[in-house]
């Protein structure tokens, strides 16, 4: 494992209950962004990119996840 990862959680609600849910979870080594874990954490130094660098995350995740409705 890398030594820091930057996440995004997807949550797509299943039924009009919102009892049944479907997660996705993508993960990026943060090394992709040249900077450490403790940089974009608050007060680090680089904390303010962060809604930039997760927006950037998000879109290339929404790329690289595919689903796929299988028949039964």
């Amino acid at each position: 494992m890398p030594a820091g990862m930057i996440y995004v959680r997807f949550v797509h609600l299943l039924d009009e209950q919102k009892r049944k849910e479907l997660m996705i979870i993508y993960g990026e080594d943060v090394a992709s962004t040249g900077l450490t874990a403790p940089e974009l954490r608050e007060g680090g130094a680089a904390y303010s990119r962060s809604p930039a660098i997760e927006k950037d995350l998000i879109e290339r995740a929404r790329k690289e996840i595919a689903l796929k409705e299988i028949s039964q």
